[in-house]
């Protein structure tokens, strides 16, 4: 697998497919919905490790990966498959929350 940290934030083009699929309201619609999503995933997955539930921290960072890479936010995608994988597993949760941050901001501010 790829170094996360090489990857770009976004992937603008399949953004650019969802709007033009479904147009610009239904996709300012559906990425408000995919913002409250993934901070879902993103505070089940930090419940989980508190927890040290291990098989739950998969889970979560499983549906995370998916989550992200629909809508194309291709670094948490990325860091998200590190955790499902506990590959570089104490790097990918250090780096979790500000990469995290970074790319809902990324979403909520994208317009083009």
């Amino acid at each position: 697998m790829s170094d996360w940290t090489d990857k770009p934030e976004m992937d603008r083009t399949t953004i650019g497919v969802l709007r033009t699929a479904i147009g610009d309201v239904a996709f300012t619609e559906m990425r408000g919905k995919f913002v409250e999503d993934l901070q879902n995933l993103h505070q089940r997955y930090g419940e989980a490790v508190a927890s040290g539930d291990t098989q739950a921290q998969r889970e979560t960072a499983h549906a995370l990966k998916g989550a992200a890479a629909n809508i194309g936010l291709q670094k948490l995608a990325a860091l998200a498959a590190c955790l499902e994988t506990e590959t570089d597993l104490d790097a990918a949760r250090a780096e979790m929350s500000s990469v995290f941050q970074s790319a809902i901001s990324a979403l909520e501010m994208d317009t083009a």
